[in-house]
């Protein structure tokens, strides 16, 4: 016990006592000492006489130490580093626990207890980075098979599912199992991901876990677990499809960390996996909060990446409002006239306004947005023609169509005609945008004869 000992100052004073000045050089693998002194307790402390003192007595301040040195020590584990650690402090909890039992009595083992918990608490939540046990792959990848091109599974993930059986294991040998699925920390959360067999998620439960949902994903932690539990709980069917299931204010909330992550992450498969919860979510809102949504998203200038991908999920949403029976404005807006008032300044306009009559170089189109949100919108406006086929929205009113040809349409064909004049090879994006617009040229040719067509039957 006196090297623990040694270990244990020389840590606690370089992280806690110590300052700038006085520290000189920075410690040298202090998660490796950690794990070395963890396992060191792991085959000293059951084997120490105790004499006069109880178990908590005589542990109790080097399983506080070691707790109190986790979180510093663990800041650049890797990830074997951390599920090294996770695992070598189940094994001192799953050494102590028997020992402490033996001869402690029941107030000094409640104690013991606590302090093995919290201990492993702090372990899982420091080292939470180091699990990756890719729960929301799997689990995105088994409700959407038909969004998977190639497989995101980490490889190794399987060694930290392994290790998080290893912790439910030794919480069950603890008689401390977390309180699931009602968890109340960070660490409940994490438990409660991991837990074997899964837990039962209704949706109800997204209000009661909505608080640390948020906390976590602000915070950039947990968030594999986290996201994965949203996944679950979004997930489940309910027997009315259009009844608002989450309260406005908890779908606001969660739209808004969605969005940002989708927008922001370095991941392509994770913004796409938030994306598809952001989703999720509208889908289980009342009509008029979705609405409102879609409009902040649509334009976010805060999040120029996602007013692009916003109107995809604009789409998403009105093609199955139109697939919806009820096409009264109040009941549903998105298959109504509502749509267009507004939704249609946002989408037949560029941003800035006058985006398609500046001057630009073939640098700054391609970096350009802005042309990637015309391609979507283009795309949307295309869609919305053909598949409103009883004019619900009045997309195919012949002022609508005016008025989208006058402020989108004939200026978006101007500037393709100057990019082509552009020297060397075209950009795709240019390519894509030409595409589009002779799509939806085809479109409205089509719509219009097929008016002429009503017109002369009747």
């Amino acid at each position: 016990m006196i090297v623990v000992q040694e270990v244990i100052e020389e840590l606690r004073w370089y992280y806690r006592d110590g300052d700038e000045e006085t520290r000189g050089k920075p410690i040298t693998a202090p998660v490796q000492r950690l794990i070395g002194l963890t396992v060191l307790c792991t085959a000293a402390i059951p084997r120490l006489r105790l004499g006069k003192r109880t178990p908590f007595q005589l542990a109790g301040p080097v399983v506080l130490d070691i707790s109190s040195l986790v979180p510093f020590t663990t800041q650049d584990a890797t990830k074997h580093e951390g599920r090294l650690l996770i695992r070598e402090i189940a094994g001192l909890v799953r050494a102590l626990q028997p020992w402490a039992s033996a001869s402690a009595s029941e107030d000094d083992l409640g104690q013991m207890k606590k302090l093995l918990r919290d201990l492993l608490d702090a372990t899982v939540v420091a080292c939470v980075s180091s699990i990756q046990a890719s729960l929301s792959i799997r689990e995105f990848e088994r409700l959407f098979p038909r969004l998977v091109v190639k497989s995101a599974l980490q490889k190794g993930w399987e060694d930290g599912q392994r290790v998080m059986v290893e912790i439910q294991d030794v919480l069950a040998i603890l008689g401390t199992l977390p309180e699931l699925p009602d968890p109340m920390s960070t660490s409940g959360l994490i438990y409660l991901a991991h837990a074997e067999p899964a837990v039962p998620l209704p949706l109800a439960k997204l209000t009661d876990l909505h608080p640390l949902l948020v906390d976590c994903l602000q915070t950039n932690l947990a968030t594999d677990e986290t996201l994965f539990l949203l996944l679950r709980l979004l997930s489940q069917q309910s027997p009315q499809p259009d009844a608002t299931e989450i309260p406005p204010d908890i779908a606001d909330s969660l739209c808004s960390v969605l969005s940002a992550l989708a927008s922001t992450h370095l991941d392509p498969f994770m913004r796409h996996l938030n994306l598809r919860l952001l989703s999720m979510v509208l889908s289980k809102v009342h009509q008029t909060v979705r609405l409102n949504v879609l409009l902040r998203l649509t334009t976010d200038e805060e999040l120029p990446q996602m007013r692009s991908a916003a109107v995809g999920l604009l789409k998403e949403a009105t093609l199955n409002a139109l697939l919806s029976p009820d096409y009264s404005t109040e009941a549903n807006p998105l298959a109504s006239p509502t749509l267009l008032r507004a939704f249609g300044p946002v989408l037949f306009k560029t941003s800035p306004p006058d985006f398609l009559a500046l001057s630009h170089t073939k640098e700054d189109l391609e970096r350009s947005l802005e042309l990637l949100r015309i391609i979507d919108c283009l795309s949307f406006y295309y869609v919305l023609l053909l598949r409103d086929r009883k004019n619900a929205t009045g997309i195919r009113d012949p002022d609508n169509v005016a008025s989208v040809e006058r402020s989108f349409l004939r200026p978006l064909r101007r500037f393709l005609d100057q990019c082509i004049t552009m020297q060397g090879e075209p950009l795709m994006t240019v390519l894509s945008l030409q595409a589009n617009l002779e799509r939806v040229d085809a479109a409205v040719t089509t719509v219009k004869g097929t008016a002429k067509s009503d017109n002369r039957g009747a």
